[in-house]
C-alpha cells in the first residue's frame, strides 16, 4: 500500500494538547510517518507563537476549540477519523482536576463524531496501582475513553528525555554534576516527544494490530550512572551521578515529587524495550541519538529549542 492510500485509509488525524511545550515535535513524528492531514485544536489561533506558526508552516491545520466547551469540540471534530490525544490539561506533579472533565467532554464528542480510531498519551505505569496522582489520573481518563465505547489504544509513556533539558537540571549536568534521587544501578526507561508521534501515526496506519492495545512505550532504559556517562560523551566533559536524597523534596514543600521519586526508587517503569525495538523497528531513539540530535553539548540552546 502506497503511503498516499496509508494516509487516505487513516483519514484527518485531529491532534490534542500539542501545542505547547515540545508537541511541536509530535507532529514531526506523524509527519515523518508519512502521515500529514492533520488539524491541532488551539485556544486561539495566534500565529506570532512560534510553535503555532511552524505547525502552520508544516501544513497542519489549526482550528480554535475549547476543551471546556462542548460546542467547539464538535466543531473540531469535524471531518476527523482518527484522534491523538497528547494531553487535557498541562503537564504537572500535581494533577489538574479539570484533565478528568475535559476528558469526559473530549470523550463523548469523539463518540459523536463516530472517531474510528482514539490514541492516547497515557503514563507508564497507569495500570500498576501507582498511588502516584498525576500516574492514576491518566488512568482514569483512559478508563473515561473505553467507557465511552471509543476504539482506544493507550501509549503508555515513560520518563521524556526532554525532561533533562529543563532548566531545573540542565545546567547542572553541563557543569559536571547529574543531580537524581535514584539508585546509581536503578533502571530508568527514556521515550522522546518525537516517538510519540512515530508510534501514534504508526498505530494509527495498524488500526486491527492496536486498537484495544495498551502500550507501555520506551525507546531506551539506562540507570542513572549510565546517563551520566551519556552525557560525559554528549559534551565532551565528566559528568558524575549524585543521588540527592528524596526528603529534600518533602523540605521543599513538593510532595508530589517526593512520592513519584519514591515510586521510581521502589517500583518504577516495566516496558520492555528490547520487544518494542523489534515491535516499532526505526521509530523509537536511543538516548545517545537524542543527546546527538538535539546538540545537548551546546550551551547556548536552552528547552524552547527542542519544539
Amino acid at each position: 500500500m502506497s503511503d498516499g492510500a496509508t494516509e487516505s485509509k487513516v483519514g484527518k488525524v485531529l491532534l490534542i494538547g500539542v501545542t505547547g511545550g515540545t508537541g511541536g515535535n509530535v507532529v514531526k513524528g506523524f509527519r515523518e510517518q508519512q502521515l500529514t492531514n492533520l488539524r491541532a485544536i488551539t485556544r486561539k489561533i495566534d500565529l506570532n507563537r512560534p510553535s503555532l506558526s511552524k505547525m502552520s508552516e508544516a501544513g497542519v491545520e489549526l482550528v480554535e476549540a475549547n476543551l471546556d466547551d462542548e460546542n467547539s469540540l464538535a466543531a473540531a471534530m469535524d471531518g476527523i477519523s482518527a484522534i491523538y490525544c497528547h494531553a487535557t490539561s498541562a503537564d504537572s506533579a500535581k494533577p489538574d482536576p479539570l484533565e478528568v472533565e475535559r476528558a469526559k467532554r473530549v470523550a463523548q464528542a469523539a463518540k459523536k463524531a463516530d472517531i474510528k480510531h482514539f490514541v492516547y498519551n497515557s503514563a507508564g505505569g497507569a495500570d500498576r496501582n501507582s498511588g502516584i496522582p498525576h500516574i492514576e489520573q491518566k488512568y482514569k481518563v483512559e478508563q473515561i475513553l473505553s467507557s465511552a465505547g471509543l476504539p482506544t489504544t493507550m501509549l503508555r509513556a515513560c520518563l521524556f528525555m526532554e525532561e533533562f533539558w529543563k532548566k531545573y537540571t540542565r545546567p547542572s549536568i553541563l557543569k559536571g554534576t547529574f543531580p537524581f534521587s535514584i539508585q546509581p544501578d536503578k533502571p530508568l526507561h527514556l521515550i522522546t516527544t518525537i516517538d510519540m508521534g512515530r508510534v501514534a501515526a504508526y498505530v494509527m496506519k495498524n488500526p486491527d494490530k492496536y486498537i484495544g492495545q495498551e502500550i507501555e512505550l520506551a525507546g531506551d532504559v539506562l540507570t542513572p550512572k549510565q546517563l551520566a556517562e551519556a552525557f560525559s560523551q554528549a559534551q565532551g566533559t565528566s559528568v558524575v551521578h549524585k543521588e540527592t536524597p528524596a526528603w529534600i523534596f518533602l523540605l521543599l514543600f513538593q510532595k508530589e515529587l517526593y512520592a513519584l521519586i519514591q515510586w521510581y526508587r521502589r517500583k518504577g517503569y516495566q516496558a520492555d524495550v528490547q520487544h518494542l525495538r523489534q515491535e516499532f523497528p526505526g521509530l523509537l531513539t536511543t538516548f545517545d541519538e537524542f543527546l546527538q540530535e538535539t546538540n545537548w553539548g551546546n550551551k547556548e540552546l536552552t528547552y524552547e529549542s527542542l519544539s
